[in-house]
């Protein structure tokens, strides 16, 4: 797909082996829905063939990630900072997402001062004023200043996020605090009550509430189909992912699952014995019967992979 020479984002995601299929499928969402953005993968243990899939979508370009003990979801804003990324904008998508129609509007924000990104909405149970002093306080430590009093009323979402590079030196400043109040091996979330239990999320959190240099969350937030229901940034969000198993929450989006696998199956990217059982149409009734079990069938197989 050619790029029209007013585009201007590039669309950004990264994952480990596991999270392929997973930026597989969103990279396929975007072509067949005519988005034709740069895409710029993050790989962390990705096989050779699955670097040539995802970049035989076209204007594909994968960056290798050292192996790390800290989650991939760590490498956020080196990811959105990284040299590969030559245009003004710059959009982060989780790789256990996908696009349901065209969303190459939602992918330039309305002011460059601003960063566009999802406020929960409730108020997240780990949004205390304890854990909010904490993170009062690691940013006028780590930052050298500090806001006494949050911004906002709420946390933010990381699945999707829309900023101008001009941001560079606060998504250098977002990594730089990940590395210093996160542990050097965190997983995707911490124990429950603790104050960056989301991790990379949480740090951000922190610094768009504390940080006087930060931008301002944008008011307006369309990717989540409140201005059309009919294009969206769709997020699994839960394990296990869509390319695994399918889970309750997950099976809303079966069918744009399979139009994506349908779509790379259709236009020769790959072969039908390629696309993993749980994204062919015919396994359908075995995976909806699973459904309901998928998240104990996930814990026992982490506690097998930790155990044996």
């Amino acid at each position: 797909m050619e790029r029209p020479s007013d585009i201007n984002t590039t669309v950004v995601t990264a994952g480990d082996g596991a999270y392929a299929w997973g930026a597989y499928l969103l990279t396929a969402s975007m072509r067949m829905n005519g988005m034709p953005h740069p895409v710029v993968v993050g790989a962390m243990g990705w096989t050779d063939e699955m670097k040539r899939r995802i970049a035989a979508l076209g204007d594909v370009t994968v960056v290798d990630i050292p192996s790390s003990r800290q989650c991939v979801a760590c490498q956020k804003p080196m990811m959105m900072a990284c040299d590969a990324v030559k245009t003004d904008w710059v959009c982060w998508a989780d790789a256990d997402g996908m696009f349901v129609g065209n969303c190459g509007e939602w992918l330039v924000g309305g002011d460059a001062d601003e960063i566009v990104i999802r406020k929960y909405d409730p108020v997240p149970p780990d949004f205390t004023p304890a854990n909010l002093e904490i993170w009062r306080g690691d940013v006028a430590r780590f930052c050298g200043k500090a806001l006494p009093e949050s911004r906002y009323a709420t946390r933010v979402n990381t699945a999707f996020i829309v900023v101008h590079r001009k941001w560079i030196p606060f998504l250098a400043r977002w990594k730089s605090q990940i590395d210093k109040v996160l542990p050097s091996d965190v997983g995707i979330i911490m124990k429950h009550g603790t104050a960056y239990f989301q991790t990379d999320e949480s740090v951000l959190a922190s610094l768009l509430c504390f940080d006087p240099d930060a931008p301002k969350v944008a008011e307006s937030y369309k990717a989540n189909g409140s201005a059309d229901k009919t294009r969206y940034f769709a997020h699994f969000a839960y394990n296990p992912k869509p390319w695994q198993m399918w889970n309750t929450y997950a099976m809303r989006w079966r069918e744009t699952a399979y139009a994506a696998a349908d779509w790379l199956v259709a236009g020769g990217y790959a072969r039908k014995s390629d696309i993993p059982c749980s994204l062919r149409r015919g396994w359908w009734p075995l995976y909806r019967c699973l459904a309901p079990a998928a998240p104990f069938v996930w814990r026992a197989m982490k506690l097998k992979r930790k155990f044996l």
